[in-house]
Formats: structure tokens, sequence, C-alpha cells
């Protein structure tokens, strides 16, 4: 099984009121956190972003990707566009795993607990204290043609489309925190400043 990693930083970042791809945790932005995270884990990253053409990485040239469907549709555009981008980069990937750009505290064994369900399900997705990441879900291409339709009839919420699919929930643990906390406010940009990066569960 070959996986593709997709950074999805398309949406219009409203409440931050700028790209939040760019704001910073510790003098670090937090593309740039997501980026090396999810390296980690996967040997293929790119990123789906509407507001610019290229990112440079510690030397290596990332590939930027815009909506495949124009209007800002929210995160199920984005990744379909990474289905479609996978399916013609090359055609032995089999899976898309999706990470928003703004949860920098994911685990760094993420993927790797993902992929033990891999075989019994369409779509695996993170939970935490109970609560559900859809974001943050691993995506079996086969399903490019049915979330395509789906998201022209009006789908727009992820679990809209996953609760018909046969879909795996893997909890994580909290650490004081969730690991999944996700930063749209500049208090939570504040918040973050105080917390580590670096968890293996």
């Amino acid at each position: 099984m070959k996986i593709g990693g997709i950074i999805l930083s398309g949406g219009k970042s409203r409440r931050m009121k700028s790209d939040k791809s760019f704001k910073k945790i510790n003098n670090r932005p937090l593309l740039e956190i997501v980026i090396e995270k999810s390296m980690k884990q996967l040997d293929y990253i790119f990123i789906n972003s509407n507001n610019h053409e290229n990112y440079n990485f510690k030397g290596k040239k990332i590939d930027v990707v815009k909506d495949c469907i124009r209007g800002y549709l929210g995160p199920l555009a984005g990744i379909l566009t990474g289905m479609k981008w996978l399916k013609n980069k090359n055609n032995n990937f089999t899976h898309l795993m999706s990470f928003p750009i703004d949860s920098p505290f994911f685990p760094n064994n993420l993927v790797s607990k993902f992929l033990v369900h891999k075989d019994k399900y369409e779509i695996i997705s993170a939970n935490s204290g109970n609560r559900n990441h859809p974001v943050f879900s691993l995506w079996d291409l086969k399903l490019e043609e049915e979330l395509e339709i789906c998201i022209k009839n009006g789908t727009r919420k992820i679990d809209e489309f996953t609760r018909k699919k046969k879909t795996k929930v893997v909890k994580f643990k909290n650490f004081g925190y969730d690991p999944f906390f996700n930063i749209n406010t500049e208090e939570d940009l504040s918040i973050a400043e105080s917390r580590v990066l670096e968890r293996d569960e």
C-alpha cells in the first residue's frame, strides 16, 4: 500500500483574519511544523492551498495543489483534490492521509496506528477525549468518484460522507491536552505556545 499525505490549507482562515499557514508557534510557522511532523510518517507529502504556489522546506520543494472545485467548499473538496492528484501522479498510490494545517500536536504514530486497520475499512479517522477528528483520516482512493458526486450534490461536512462508509475510529490519549487541538484564533495560538509538540502516543 502506497500512501500520500495531504496538508489541508485551502480555507480562508476567516477567524484568524489572515492565512493561518504562516502563523507561528515559538517562531515556527504552522505549515513548517505540520510538514515536518507528517514527513516523519510518510514518504510523500503535498499541500492543498488556494493562496500560494510553492513552498520550499529545508531545500525540498513541496507540491502545492489548488482545489479541484472552485468556491472554497471546505475540507472535503481538499480531500477530493488530493485523491485526484495522487491518481494523476502515480497509479501505485492506494490511499490518501489528510492532515489539517491548524492542528500541529498530532501524534507521531498517527499513521502507523491507522495502518493496523487498513484492510478492513474504507476510511480510518482519529478520536480523542470522546471527540472525533475526521479531518485526520486515511482514505481509500477508490472513494474518489463517489466523493465527487456527493460534493457536487451539496455534501460539505466530512462526517456526512464518512458515516455512510465503512469507517474505523481510532482513539488516542490526551496528555493534559487534546493532541488534536485546533488553532482557529489568536487566543488559540497563545495557548499553543505553552504546549509540547512531540508526542508518540
